[in-house]
């Protein structure tokens, strides 16, 4: 890199435009990913359509911590094994040990092999488990699957599992028709799994669609269980109280075998591979996926310094009785064998028991306060076969619950005449609703529930977002055309709105550079230009708009303090509605904060859309605001259309921006007004109602007012010109400012109460 920059070459000639800063992390992903190799496979995808980056994505968002090392990287389907193995087979020999690629894993399932387990102490052992994982093959695996798909998977499974007898006889519980007796009893029972929120989950887009398709089986002696659709196909479970291990093994092997000669005779079968075993969706997961624990009481050999390399010499790692991360409580551990690949089932159970074996002898030898310091323990990849997958399962999701305008637009019709239509940048139906998917809504707030991907969504899936756009926008048709005016000069008054009451004065809007995929679906490399084009554009103004653009990142703490002061620092996304949308990937790459010198005019880049503009000041001169607002506009085009470059817009839908509700203007014209005594009236509701107004709290969206001061601004974005927009928020703060010193006064507020919609546009 140095030698092509004292060359004067790009940089990126060497360093691909789209690759990841992975400077800060500490994941295996981010320890064997190159340039060079990033660049080798950015352009591949597997048959099913995934990439490497999405491989990658949670180890991107996910740096992790400087002393665990996770993983960074998640299959989307069987077949990224192989066509990105210049990736995952360093990161499987990191992971695994030394594991290469050319190492042959062993499977074995015969619990006769197993030699004792059936004496662990259980004054010790308080219970015994082994779980593993397995995947369908044919279908695509969680971070990718469609709502068809994982549907199919649990049919499948069902269908196998229902034909069980004898002791593995049992009941399957779906989790999205499950009743509060159900879920109640599962709780107890410690059955019941949750919606995944941990971000190295969600970043990978485990939970989408939840809880659709997933669901908990076991049989009725509660000793053999399975989850459908957690972090993978399924997850099965053998376990029962106490220290029989060589009964739980025997169950859990008789019940993976008796299922999966069901599936065979069906005609499906397990993902598996003489090289890496059974696949599953996370590397760490390979070979056996199989976790053997018990749960043991070691209070004292726990607080013995030698512990952790004990447990290291064993292969055994332990965690708290409460899962992964958890402490242990009256030193009690959950203890299991490290490995997945290279050892068969047997091999690594039987780790297990004599390890456990070793661990509550030498407990018993600390009891007697005796020394236990004798005691311490000092193939090539074969392509799977061909499977084709004939789906019976529909990939409609199920809306029943929610409330948002996608859900009450989207039709099974809409839904079938859109599914396998893609935009030119690749974005698709599925991504557009997955957020309203995502985020059922509540029943007395209506949001959109669907995003554009790129610019084309709103032509290419016009028959779903023409709905939206209609109801959302107040009957806004397909044919109605929109207006455009940010001539500031037409607006009447504004610099006049009473300081005493308006505290304060904004105007912003969005605006999306053309030829560039939107924030859901945008690659990183769009998103660094989209900041470079904009960020440039802003460098080269001047006079009162002159200022200094701060990235996110690499700010120092000073900038960082900064800007909190003056609020005008964003920060990542939390909204499931944004997170859902993918507004949150590689935080907080190509983001970042410009502001002129008087910080009167500012710009947020990448956040929710490519640019958000704001103008603003103290007290109650909108005009003045407006007036910075529509130049400094004028001149970031400018600079813009200048290098070749223009904003999305057309006649029909104004500027595009990523979310419907902002298209059109995309402005929010606000002030900060005190109106303690209008607020009390009972008719203030439908007083903004007929103003065309809107109101929320000082601290944003669904934070309440304090001291009866409110954020007002204007309800409507599409089919009104900017110029209106500002008007009818200047003449209805005049007017609610009127009725406030009236109330002031103690008179009636009678003749000012404004009938209907009084929008005059």
């Amino acid at each position: 890199m140095e030698k092509a920059l004292e060359a004067g070459k790009d940089v990126y000639t060497v360093w691909p435009k789209a690759y990841p800063d992975l400077t800060k992390h500490n994941n295996w992903m981010a320890k064997c990913l190159t340039p060079q190799m990033y660049h080798s496979l950015v352009d591949k995808k597997t048959d099913s359509g995934y990439t490497i980056d999405e491989c990658i994505q949670t180890g991107v968002d996910n740096p992790g911590h400087p002393f665990i090392m996770t993983v960074g990287l998640v299959a989307g389907d069987e077949e990224c094994y192989t066509t990105f193995a210049d990736l995952f087979d360093p990161v499987i020999e990191g992971r695994h040990n030394g594991y290469k690629k050319t190492d042959l894993h062993k499977t074995d399932l015969d619990s006769s092999k197993l030699q004792g387990g059936d004496d662990l102490d259980p004054k010790y052992v308080l219970s015994s488990r082994v779980r593993t994982g397995r995947s369908i093959r044919g279908y695509t695996l969680p971070p990718w699957c469609t709502r068809a798909e994982r549907r199919g998977v649990e049919k499948v499974l069902c269908d196998a599992l229902g034909k069980l007898e004898g002791e593995l006889q049992g009941k399957y519980y779906p989790l999205y028709e499950m009743d509060d007796k159900t879920q109640e009893q599962l709780i107890a029972d410690h059955f019941l799994f949750d919606k995944p929120v941990s971000p190295l989950l969600t970043s990978a887009k485990m939970a989408r669609d939840w809880p659709d398709g997933r669901g908990i089986w076991h049989n009725d002696a509660k000793n053999f269980l399975v989850w459908i659709n957690e972090e993978d196909h399924t997850r099965v479970i053998s376990m029962e109280k106490g220290g029989n291990m060589k009964r739980v093994f025997q169950r859990f092997c008789t019940g993976l075998k008796k299922v999966e000669d069901v599936i065979k005779s069906k005609g499906y079968e397990f993902m598996w591979n003489p090289h890496l075993g059974y696949v599953l969706t996370c590397p760490s997961n390979l070979g056996t996926g199989l976790r053997a624990g018990v749960h043991v009481k070691l209070p004292k050999l726990s607080t013995n310094p030698h512990f952790s390399h004990i447990l290291e010499q064993l292969r055994l790692q332990k965690r708290g009785t409460g899962g992964v991360d958890t402490a242990a409580t009256g030193g009690i551990f959950d203890i299991s064998n490290t490995d997945r690949l290279g050892c068969s089932e047997v091999e690594l159970v039987q780790k297990v028991v004599d390890g456990v074996k070793l661990l509550v002898e030498m407990e018993k030898r600390l009891e007697k306060k005796k020394d236990i310091s004798d005691l311490i323990p000092g193939g090539p990849l074969v392509e799977p076969s061909e499977v084709k997958i004939e789906l019976q399962s529909e990939n409609f999701p199920d809306l029943s619950q929610h409330n948002n305008h996608m859900a009450k637009c989207l039709t099974k019709d809409i839904f079938d005449s859109l599914k396998d239509k893609k935009t030119k940048n690749g974005c698709t139906l599925d991504l557009c609703i997955q957020t309203g998917v995502d985020n059922p809504g509540h029943p007395f707030i209506m949001t959109v529930g669907a995003v554009a991907g790129d610019e084309e969504s709103y032509t290419d899936f016009a028959e779903l977002f023409d709905p939206i756009i209609e109801a959302r926008h107040k009957g806004f048709k397909k044919t109605d055309v929109h207006k455009t005016d940010l001539d500031a000069t037409k607006l009447s008054g504004g610099d006049d709105l009473d300081p005493d009451f308006v505290l304060s004065s904004r105007v912003r809007t969005g605006r999306s550079i053309r030829g560039y995929a939107l924030p859901p679906m945008c690659s990183r490399h769009e998103r660094r230009e989209v900041e470079r084009i904009v960020s440039t554009a802003l460098g080269n103004l001047g006079g009162e708009f002159s200022g200094k653009y701060y990235p996110l990142k690499g700010m120092t703490e000073e900038e960082q303090q900064q800007l909190i002061d003056d609020h005008f620092l964003f920060d990542k996304p939390v909204s499931p509605l944004l997170t859902c949308a993918g507004m949150a990937r590689d935080w907080p790459d190509g983001r970042g904060i410009w502001h002129n010198m008087n910080k009167t005019f500012l710009v947020w880049l990448n956040e929710e859309d490519h640019t958000r503009v704001i103008s603003m000041e103290k007290g109650g001169n909108m005009r003045r605001v407006f007036r910075r607002f529509s130049e400094g506009l004028s001149e970031v085009e400018k600079q813009i259309n200048e290098k070749g470059w223009e904003f999305m817009w057309n006649e029909h839908l104004g500027y595009i921006l990523t979310c419907p509700s902002n298209l059109g203007t995309g402005l929010r014209a606000g002030v900060h007004v005190k109106i303690p005594r209008v607020s009390k009236d009972p008719r203030f509701d439908n007083i903004l109602k007929a103003l065309r107004l809107q109101k929320r709290g000082t601290g944003g969206v669904d934070t309440a007012a304090v001291g009866g001061t409110f954020d007002i601004s204007n309800a409507d974005r599409l089919g009104a010109s900017e110029v209106q927009l500002v008007q009818a928020v200047i003449d209805g703060v005049d007017l609610l400012v009127r009725m406030e010193k009236e109330l002031e006064r103690g008179r009636s507020i009678d003749k000012l109460i404004p009938k209907g919609d009084s929008r005059g546009l």
